[in-house]
Parts: structure tokens; sequence; C-alpha cells
């Protein structure tokens, strides 16, 4: 069963918003600032490892990306919704 994912912007530039048909997290939200962060969050260490992502913010259905000030969104969002459904394909 294929994975929709939604892309919607947010009033940061820096950021997107991408809504996912399946639970992201169990917990209310949950936020990482760096790889090192993601240790042990299989998805979120796929994120991370895009070129450009600077964080990752889990909430049950979506995930917030946000870029650093050289990263590319149509570099980004590609590979962030490949990460995204590679990881829920497993």
């Amino acid at each position: 069963m294929s994975v929709e994912i939604r892309v919607q912007p947010t009033p940061n530039p820096n950021s997107l918003l991408f809504h996912v048909d399946r639970t992201v997290t169990e917990e209310r939200m949950k936020q990482f600032n760096s790889a090192d962060d993601a240790t042990g969050a299989p998805l979120a260490q796929a994120l991370f490892a895009i070129e450009g992502v600077a964080s990752v913010f889990f909430m049950p259905n979506s995930i917030t990306v946000s870029k650093g000030p050289d990263g590319d969104w149509e570099a980004i969002v590609p590979d962030a919704e490949e990460a995204i459904r590679s990881h829920f394909s497993d």
C-alpha cells in the first residue's frame, strides 16, 4: 500500500510540513535538532542524511522538516518524500 504524503508550506520559509497517512509518532511531539539527537529514530536519521536538513519535528501524523540557510527545497523535498515512503514500506 502506497504512503500518501502531502507537502504544505509553513509560515517559516525554511520549514515544510509533510502530512503522512501513517502514525509518525505515538508521542504528542518529538523534536530532533541534529543527527545525534536522532539516534534510535530511523526515520529522523534518514531525514538528517539529506543534505541541507537542519532539524526534524515529529507530530502524530506529520513531520516538519527545516532546512539550513544553504538548503535547497527542490533537492530536499523528493529525497524527504522517498525517505518517508521507504520508512513506512518496511
